[in-house]
């Protein structure tokens, strides 16, 4: 009785009493969650569903047999098809999901002061390799260089970030791309969009000098050299012209969609110098005459040299690679010349570009007055400046073996209206008149110009006689005012 006393004093005073209330509660919850919760000692007795066939079909023969409840799966029967578990855990979840591979889109790059190809394509992370295959389908068309601010490139590329095309937009109505073919190198592809012309008569009178005056009616600097190289034969214009000389232009113009392209080409031309006229008339083969069929554009050379050499390579436009099989035209000759021999001026004009390239080497374009110009390619020295006027027959560089060759050569290119021609065989100005077959041709061509040019000098002159006369009455207000 002692002990009983004992034990309920200790068990229900004081913080013991608290301490037994939690710990009964516990027990208790412990063997509810026990009675509820009744876990599976195996893993493999849970049943997972399945969409095949055979799980669909043993899922109706369940259905069908008197309602009985599913018995367990027995020991032995652990084959794959019921291992649904084991599938589960030791199978990649996204093995059946399919895989989407998202397009890269293109790079556009504006090109900044500075820039060159080799840091443009570091920048973008596009292997050295690329690089020059692009630049060996450049070789024979030389358009990507020299790149100038502003001007607009596109790369295209494929998931692993590999180059698959690049675009050089020219102008509105031009642009080029090089795309990879199948034997991993690039072809030129070249996308022109059609230009709508017009012509348009403008007259008006020397002030100051005949650039400024010429400048204000729209003509751009290669016009005006193209009239002094026509004219300065006959026309002093520092000394000659006087202020008040007439002078009336026909221009070309080309547009898409209303946008200007490219610049107005000079197509006939009236000069009024102390009283005499003087005239020059473009004829389709490039070249300009006067109003008789006599030419004003000096003749053009065959060769670029002083003595005719063994051609090596012949001008090709339709060449095949011979690994590929794709197009890689010649779009020149190779003269088989030693290195350091003369290349002359095939024709007078002004040199536009001095470069060097990867395959070309050493290369100057010279462009001749009218449609034509040329290049040359593989050049050891270059004795002209860019921007310096050539005379034909003059010696501009010394031939040579630079870039990709196989030997000392030259390649000599002639273009007409930007387009390469077979130099050795295409029909280029050596006469000095029109021929008999074209006189009719030319001199309706004539007919219509002057006519334009008189009816625009009329138009100008009766605008500035109205002006004039507008001008008029105030002055007699003025003078009556004194």
């Amino acid at each position: 009785m002692q002990f009983i006393n004992r034990l309920s004093r200790w068990a229900l005073s004081g913080p013991r009493a608290w301490l037994s209330i939690i710990f009964v509660a516990f027990i208790a919850l412990l063997f509810v969650y026990k009675s509820l919760v009744s876990p599976t000692n195996n893993p493999k007795d849970y049943t997972l569903p399945s969409t095949t066939k055979s799980d669909t079909a043993k899922s109706d023969t369940a259905k069908s047999s008197d309602n009985k409840s599913i018995a367990p799966p027995q020991a032995s029967s652990n084959t794959d098809e019921d291992n649904n578990y084991d599938s589960l855990v030791t199978t990649d979840p996204l093995q059946n999901v399919e895989k989407v591979t998202a397009s890269i889109p293109s790079i556009e790059y504006v090109i900044k002061p500075g820039d060159t190809l080799a840091r443009i394509f570091a920048r973008l992370g596009l292997s050295r390799e690329s690089l020059y295959s692009v630049l060996e389908a450049d070789q024979e068309f030389l358009v990507l260089e020299p790149l100038m601010p502003d001007d607009k490139f596109t790369f295209k590329l494929d998931e692993n970030g590999d180059l698959l095309r690049m675009t050089r937009r020219i102008d509105i109505s031009k642009s080029v791309s090089y795309v990879q073919h199948d034997g991993g190198g690039f072809s030129y592809e070249e996308k022109v969009n059609p230009i709508t012309y017009t012509q348009e008569a403008m007259h008006s009178k020397i002030s100051g000098n005949f650039y400024l005056s010429a400048k204000k009616v729209g003509l751009s600097d290669t016009n005006i050299l193209i009239i002094n190289d026509l004219l300065k034969g006959r026309v002093n214009f520092r000394k000659d012209l006087r202020a008040g000389d007439d002078f009336n232009v026909i221009v070309k113009k080309g547009n898409i969609g209303g946008v200007k392209v490219g610049e107005n080409q000079l197509e006939a031309l009236e000069i009024t110098v102390r009283g005499q006229k003087y005239s020059a008339f473009l004829h389709s083969d490039g070249r300009f005459y006067d109003l008789d069929g006599n030419s004003l554009t000096p003749a053009l050379l065959r060769w670029p040299t002083r003595k005719q050499y063994r051609i090596s390579s012949p001008f090709n436009a339709n060449r095949l690679h011979p690994i590929t099989g794709r197009p890689a035209p010649h779009n020149g000759v190779d003269l088989a010349t030693p290195s350091g021999t003369e290349v002359l001026a095939t024709g007078d004009g002004v040199v536009t570009r001095i470069a060097t390239h990867k395959y070309a080497g050493k290369y100057v374009v010279v462009d001749y007055t009218g449609p034509y110009s040329s290049r040359f390619l593989h050049l050891s020295k270059i004795l002209v400046k860019q921007g310096q006027k050539v005379k034909r027959g003059q010696v501009i560089a010394l031939s040579g073996n630079t870039g990709r060759t196989t030997g000392a050569h030259l390649h000599y290119e002639l273009h007409i209206r930007g387009r390469p021609v077979n130099p050795m065989t295409t029909d280029i100005p050596t006469t000095q008149s029109i021929p008999k077959g074209d006189k009719k041709e030319y001199a309706s061509n004539v007919k219509r110009w002057v006519a334009m040019m008189a009816s625009a000098q009329a138009a100008d002159s009766a605008k500035n006689t109205d002006v004039e006369s507008e001008s008029e009455p105030a002055s007699e207000l003025d003078a009556a005012a004194n």
